[in-house]
């Protein structure tokens, strides 16, 4: 799926500014931010679910047909099929009356066609293929009969029964416990490499994006400030707020201690993320940012590309990057 300066508005308020994005099959792409800052916007639009009120601009293509504004009866013969997303909750997302079965056997049934005892062998191979035991019982539980971690694989199983190319996972940790989550995340690699299915990993953990992705894109107010390989930009961030995200994560070893052997203070960003109608004009992170500079409200930074895949959006380093030019 390709995005090509995607904006969605509600009035005069912009969710999402011009992004751009290249998502190839068998790939996996972190989506990293606050809450607020358009991550979840932006899964949606890769689902084109977003709500009535919205207006999209820009183009998102999916093997090479523009969906961008394209009505819902359009967007849903794709959904299932070629896209598919793990929502955030899986006991909001799963219907409390129906078994877990029915759930999941419902779009091979809608999208596939398949009767309804092919649909249950392809339920219980797919609940086999994410690491469900038992996988007979499990078809006639309820959801509340499931542990939290078997909740989340039912909900990837669900998202993998009609083979989409595109698996968006919104939050799909925030719920369990570490062990658990670590678990899921493993897996969800393993379906992508497995499967050569694209995987678009949405979360505000940066030690699970770290483990399950390959590229990273940050967001900020509705804009990708800084993307690039994972490791590059986790252990190279240029952009001002990447390296407050990162400064603000605890540790558990010694990285966190001065060098008389005392704790340091955890590194803060200012401020919060104001609401979309009151976003500066310029650089979103504007108002919050240490190292602002007169322009930063005013005018929109360009990406700037910065070597090894990386780019970042920010003033400072296209001033930086002028003046080794000149020199």
């Amino acid at each position: 799926m390709q995005l090509d300066r995607v904006s969605v508005a509600f009035g005069a308020a912009v969710a999402l500014r011009e992004a751009c994005l290249q998502i190839e099959p068998g790939t996996r792409l972190g989506i990293v931010g606050e809450s607020g800052c358009g991550k979840s916007m932006l899964g949606l639009c890769l689902m084109g679910m977003i709500p009535d009120a919205g207006k999209v601009s820009g183009s998102i293509r999916l093997n090479g047909k523009e969906l961008a504004g394209a009505p819902e009866h359009v967007w849903r013969r794709h959904r299932a099929r070629d896209v598919a997303m793990i929502f955030q909750e899986p006991m909001a997302a799963l219907n409390p009356l129906k078994r877990i079965g029915d759930t999941v056997m419902e779009p091979l049934e809608v999208h596939e066609g398949l009767s309804r005892s092919a649909a249950r062998a392809r339920a219980l191979a797919l609940f086999d293929e994410v690491g469900i035991p038992d996988p007979d019982s499990r078809l006639r539980q309820y959801p509340h009969e499931i542990s939290g971690g078997q909740r989340q694989r039912v909900l990837i199983a669900l998202a993998l029964a009609c083979n989409p190319s595109l698996l968006v996972a919104d939050e799909p940790t925030t719920a369990l416990d570490a062990n658990v989550a670590l678990r899921i995340i493993d897996l969800l690699v393993r379906l992508s490499e497995t499967r050569n299915m694209a995987l678009v990993f949405i979360s505000h953990d940066l030690a699970a994006v770290a483990r399950a992705t390959q590229q990273i894109a940050v967001m900020y107010g509705g804009d990708i400030v800084e993307r690039g390989p994972t490791a590059q930009v986790l252990g190279a961030p240029r952009h001002p707020y990447t390296i407050g995200l990162l400064g603000a994560r605890p540790g558990l070893d010694n990285r966190g201690r001065g060098p008389d052997g005392r704790r340091k203070r955890l590194v803060t960003i200012p401020g919060t993320v104001p609401p979309l109608f009151e976003l500066p004009a310029g650089c979103r992170f504007s108002g919050r940012c240490t190292r602002e500079i007169a322009s930063c409200a005013l005018q929109r930074p360009q990406p700037l590309a910065l070597g090894a895949g990386q780019v970042a959006a920010c003033h400072l380093l296209g001033q930086a990057h002028a003046g080794a030019g000149a020199s």
